[in-house]
């Protein structure tokens, strides 16, 4: 539709009363060679089946699906080489720690990525914003396979990692574009799916391609380009762009130069990114709302979760090899456990969101974030309760089922508690939300970065059981938190009422 910015004619005012968008040239006077008197806003009607809102469910699923795997690969790549850290040491003159950086590294990189490649996105839409740096992120990949050295490696995991980062932070962005707030929630479920499975399949795939000389490492790392480039060909052929600011620029621009009218524009081209905005909105508003309590706490309990996960994907086969003896790709199988409570984690997800979409539609469309703290509070302490009987029956005279249910407890915890945490924020700082999610997204990367580092010595020195026992006593120091903010949050509510 074409919105008149100023006084309009009643011709014209007819034209934007139908809802047209199919201008013709006839319609619409000729500006060839002067700026017109009048300027007209291009933008959507609210039914019109361009705008991605109103795509049909099954482009929608279409979409989210290939975003969905374009963040599985970048997931995925991130514990490409976690099972391949004993043949860099037999390659190189380094040793395990050193080696795990390969992992740690890349986590790391996408630490930082989301403060560059979110306003990257919504200057040039989601669809270069998000392709371009993954495919750049898949040349540092193939410099890593070919790279002959150690400083050369951790350089390109680093760069691969944080350009990696655009399709984590940035499909969150797109499903905001295509779903409602009663279906978001539930895409979202839909789309970590994808996210998850690739940290946690990547271990397994990994130590299936590297079996053999030392130089084995590399082909995992050969195989992630592979699927990265074909990953990279299907969305490049079948993606539509989802941001809607971007969208009507271009039309504009097509509307313009087919019918001659140069005062036909959309808002989203009066836009420019400068140093200072950039600065302040981008860098160092997320770190601004990281030092609020709400944020701070809600960030602080997503990532040591994440974290406990990184500590599963690197160091569990470690565990499983110093009290079973398992090696090689049998010590990589616990993680088929781990996908199995993501699983179940993921349904208990589902069925909350059908829940929360009607107090949603109770309450007129407006979020409620108080509403996603419940089922974090019902379900999360299957996190520390999962570490506890995965460390108390690791010995050897104990069938592998039960280590296996622990884990698969922790995958349970891990999912409801990550994803009620997003949700919770989104919720909280809808206005905000990208800001609110770059800052969760680097307290995240900073803790599953850091926590492979220290773990397997840990481990090692401490023993299976006091190791685990560690880890889920800090994460049941955590479990207070949801109930907290629901405390908060309902004296807030007493106090304005």
């Amino acid at each position: 539709m074409e919105t008149n910015e100023h006084e309009r004619s009643p011709e014209d005012r007819s034209i934007s009363e139908k809802g047209r968008t199919d201008i013709t040239f006839q319609e619409l006077p000729q500006y060839p060679k002067s700026y017109p008197d009048e300027i007209f806003l291009v933008d959507f009607d609210k039914n019109d089946p361009e705008r991605p809102m109103n795509w049909s469910i099954t482009k929608k699923l279409v979409h989210t699906a290939l975003y969905g795997m374009t963040t599985f690969a970048a997931q995925f790549n991130s514990t490409t080489m976690s099972p391949t850290a004993g043949h860099l040491t037999n390659a190189y003159p380094i040793g395990q720690e050193v080696a795990t950086l390969a992992t740690s590294l890349y986590v790391l990189g996408i630490a930082f990525g989301p403060m560059a490649f979110a306003p990257f996105s919504e200057m040039n839409g989601r669809k270069m914003g998000v392709f371009l740096p993954f495919f750049i992120s898949m040349i540092f990949t193939t410099g890593t396979a070919s790279s002959d050295s150690v400083a050369a490696i951790m350089c390109t995991r680093f760069f691969s990692g944080f350009f990696a980062g655009a399709p984590i932070v940035s499909t969150g962005g797109v499903l905001a574009d295509l779903w409602n707030p009663a279906q978001r929630a539930t895409a979202l479920v839909f789309y970590a799916f994808f996210v998850v499975s690739g940290a946690d399949f990547g271990p397994i795939i990994s130590s299936l391609l590297s079996k053999g000389s030392d130089t084995a490492w590399r082909w995992p790392l050969w195989f992630m380009v592979i699927v990265q480039s074909v990953i990279l060909l299907v969305c490049m052929l079948v993606v539509d762009e989802t941001y809607v600011p971007v969208i009507l620029a271009r039309k504009a621009r097509n509307l313009r130069l087919s019918t001659r009218n140069w005062g036909l524009h959309a808002a989203h081209e009066q836009y420019k990114l400068d140093a200072k905005e950039f600065v302040t909105f981008h860098l160092l508003r997320p770190f601004a709302m990281l030092a609020t309590p709400i944020v701070f706490f809600i960030a602080l309990f997503a990532s040591y979760v994440y974290g406990i996960l990184y500590i599963v994907l690197t160091t569990i086969p470690y565990t499983f090899y110093m009290s079973r003896n398992w090696q090689g790709t049998v010590g990589t199988l616990p993680m088929i456990a781990m996908f199995i409570g993501v699983l179940i984690g993921g349904t208990f997800n589902i069925l909350w969101n059908r829940k929360y979409a009607k107090l949603l539609w109770e309450n007129g469309g407006e979020p409620l974030p108080e509403q996603r703290l419940p089922l974090m509070m019902m379900v999360g302490w299957l996190m520390p309760a999962g570490i506890f009987i995965f460390s108390w029956t690791s010995d050897a005279n104990i069938h592998w089922i039960a280590p296996f249910i622990g884990i698969s407890m922790i995958g349970i915890g891990f999912f409801v508690i990550f994803q009620g945490c997003l949700n919770y924020l989104v919720d909280t700082f809808t206005k905000f939300a990208a800001s609110a999610i770059a800052a969760n997204t680097f307290t995240r990367s900073i803790f599953g970065g850091t926590f492979p580092l220290f773990s397997r010595i840990m481990f090692k020195k401490l023993g299976v059981h006091w190791g685990g026992t560690l880890v889920g006593f800090i994460a049941l120091g955590m479990i207070p938190i949801p109930f907290i903010l629901d405390n908060f949050l309902l004296e807030a509510g007493m106090q304005l009422n």
